[in-house]
């Protein structure tokens, strides 16, 4: 079962403060339905486990794999 969580809640699992999220979810390092859901226009709930997956710098489960836009 995925644990989610929200914008206050990450703060202070992670220690970065609620705008420091909000810019990352704003310059696009944290994805949409991959780091985070909207279940409405102004809520945000964090995956936990692609957060996690982020901080150690591993990709999350369901992320898109590679930089390229064509495979080859």
């Amino acid at each position: 079962m995925e644990e989610y969580l929200t914008i206050t809640e990450l703060s202070g699992r992670i220690k970065m403060t609620p705008g420091s999220i909000r810019n990352l979810v704003w310059k696009g390092e944290l994805v949409e339905n991959v780091h985070y859901v909207k279940p409405t226009s102004r809520k945000l709930l964090f995956v936990w486990g692609a957060i996690e997956a982020w901080l150690y710098g591993k990709p999350a489960a369901n992320s898109v794999q590679g930089n390229s836009l064509i495979n080859i």
